[in-house]
């Protein structure tokens, strides 16, 4: 017959035996695999100590001391799953059955480790709640929304998918050396008490390799960080530690090998940074940067459509003003000829300059005068700046919103002779802006008021998505029935070229 003790260490379970006081008497092969105890060091130590969880030690004295002195026990002799503890003090799932001998006085128990099965069960739900998000991001693309309410979906759908507590966007905005990450303010925000976060992170501007978003736009590849506090790349780290923000992940968005932005979400201590997770929200993360530029094309083209339908029909409306303006002073039929002409080449050069010139620098005097060429004693009009050269990929949008403040003053203005335009600029170093003003004024009122002077068409759509969205500025409007003021203020790294200098002061 084969020894009762060469069986057990022939067991590929761990197989544990405790006397009537608690005290290990026999432990196997299997056992100082599973538990990270030799068997010399586990034979005569109490079992509660060596492998019982912390929480569970005064019930396992309880229910031993019950078993001695009624010689019942309410989980003996059945299979019970519950975690055990390691050696070096990490708990793991195990299944679990005690038998007790009572001639001998002693219990043997037959323990196997559960944490393969837990594994596989974990992976299985990850990849559930994986697809289901990627589902929902797909379905969502397909919804009539913007872009900005599309990444929104999409940082609350991979913060509930994965448990972080912040989700947040940063877009590539500028080429070359003024590439910088810019903040959105898409925020996912799973309690208003995380509020600081969006006002530290609101001014800042990333290089590549800078910060955590700023390294993996540099790699291209997630970047995680399980101790923010700790990191001094972190700038944002004390306010996100103030508000029990400690683990980070950053994810590249990207297309076609180039990165146009970069999510990254928060979690606090609990939140988890395992490998599942990490390679979950990897691929999340790498399916929602094709589907942010895919809504990103769509609503692009859509934009286009909208702007070519209206500066169509505006430019009905302009070549109309124009020839009345030019009809006035006109002495013969010779002299309308060459003024009409002339502000229809003004026109070609405005737009030229807003759509062909866009890739190249150009000085914002020029680019002021080039896009007001439509308007009537162009030449006259008051206009002091700086001498600013603009950024090759701004000259396109900020001569849209000149031309469309130009398009708008020669159809408001056609019946008043006495209207009068400035365009002035100066900087506010304070803030890092270029702020312009573009004023209309008038000797005589409006015959009547704006019935309603807040209403946004698709003109002012159009320049506040110039301003807002292409050159990270703020538009305002005042309008009355003397006259009228858009106030432009623009960061000044936005929109400068490489090259200049910084302004003075």
């Amino acid at each position: 017959m084969v020894p009762l003790e060469t069986l057990f260490n022939r067991a590929l379970d761990a197989v544990v035996g405790m006397d009537e006081s608690g005290h290990v008497t026999a432990w196997n092969g299997s056992a100082e695999e599973i538990f990270g105890w030799s068997r010399e060091e586990a034979l005569g130590a109490l079992m509660g100590d060596l492998i019982v969880p912390p929480q569970y030690r005064e019930a396992h004295a309880r229910g031993l001391a019950h078993y001695n002195r009624t010689g019942e026990g309410p989980v003996l002799e059945q299979r019970i799953q519950i975690t055990a503890m390691h050696r070096d003090g990490h708990e793991f799932p195990v299944e679990l059955s005690i038998f007790p001998m009572r001639e001998e006085r002693c219990f043997y128990a037959f323990i196997r480790s559960m944490v393969a099965e837990e594994a596989a069960r974990r992976e299985q739900e990850f990849r559930a709640r994986e697809a289901d998000a990627l589902l929902a991001v797909a379905q969502k693309l397909l919804d009539d929304v913007s872009l900005d309410e599309f990444t929104q979906f999409c940082l609350d759908t991979v913060c509930s998918v994965s448990g972080m507590k912040a989700g947040h966007f940063h877009v590539v905005r500028g080429t070359g050396r003024q590439a910088r990450l810019h903040p959105t303010g898409i925020w996912h925000l799973a309690d208003p008490r995380l509020a600081p976060v969006v006002e530290v992170t609101a001014p800042l501007r990333f290089r590549r390799g800078e910060g955590l978003p700023g390294r993996a736009w540099q790699s291209g590849q997630l970047e995680a960080l399980e101790n923010l506090s700790a990191s001094d790349q972190f700038v944002r780290r004390d306010t996100f530690s103030q508000v029990g923000l400690t683990r980070a992940v950053a994810l590249p968005v990207s297309q076609g090998g180039q990165v146009h932005g970069v999510l990254e979400f928060f979690g606090t201590e609990e939140a988890r940074l395992d490998s599942e997770l990490l390679r979950m929200l990897q691929t999340i993360g790498s399916q929602i940067g094709v589907a942010i530029r895919r809504k990103e094309s769509a609503e692009h083209r859509e934009t286009l459509r909208r702007e070519m339908s209206h500066r169509v029909g505006n430019s009905l409306t302009v070549l109309a003003s124009i020839y009345r303006s030019c009809s006035k002073v006109a002495k013969d039929k010779a002299e309308l000829d060459e003024a009409f002409l002339g502000r229809l080449m003004a026109v070609g050069r405005a737009n030229r300059i807003a759509v062909e010139d866009g890739g190249q620098g150009l000085a914002l005097p020029a680019l002021i005068r080039a896009a007001i060429g439509i308007l009537p004693d162009h030449g006259s009009i008051t206009i002091e700046t700086p001498e600013l050269v603009v950024g090759g990929e701004t000259v396109m949008p900020l001569a849209l919103v000149l031309n469309e403040l130009a398009t708008n003053t020669l159809k408001h203005n056609a019946a008043y002779e006495d209207a009068r335009l400035s365009i002035c600029g100066r900087y506010d170093t304070a803030q890092g802006h270029l702020v312009l003003e573009w004023r209309e004024t008038r000797n005589a009122p409006l015959a009547s008021t704006p019935s309603d002077p807040e209403r946004i068409g698709f003109g002012t759509q159009l320049i506040q998505l110039m301003v807002e969205g292409r050159l990270d500025g703020t538009c305002e409007r005042e309008l009355d029935e003397t006259g009228f003021l858009c106030t432009l203020r623009l960061p000044t790294d936005r929109i400068a070229a490489p090259a200049d200098p910084a302004p003075p002061g």
